[in-house]
């Protein structure tokens, strides 16, 4: 687990900014938390919805894992990556075109 920000002051009120890097770090994150902390998460749901709206639109999701080296590598980019396709006319049909207009 990656310790982000830590401002505790002596009543040991304050916040605390950790990033999980294993699926065990939150396993420990939740035996750290004590009745009336307050938990502030900003996971994968902004990923569960562009996941949601890629599927609605007809396309296809692969999630790469960061413990992954290409997972890593996408990382290291942005996080997010798209291949993206468009219809294109066929190029050796727009040369016949051209040709048999020509003569």
């Amino acid at each position: 687990m990656k310790l982000v920000h830590k401002d505790i002051e002596k009543d040991n009120a304050g916040q605390v900014t950790l990033i999980p890097e294993e699926a065990e770090d939150m396993w420990h994150t939740y035996n750290l938390l004590q009745v009336g902390d307050s938990l502030r998460a900003s996971t994968i749901s902004r990923y569960v919805r562009l996941v949601d709206n890629v599927k609605e639109n007809g396309g296809n999701v692969r999630i790469f894992s960061s413990l992954h080296v290409s997972g890593e590598q996408l990382n290291q980019l942005s996080g997010v990556a798209a291949i993206l396709r468009f219809p294109i006319a066929d190029v050796s049909e727009a040369e016949e075109d051209s040709s048999s207009d020509e003569d």
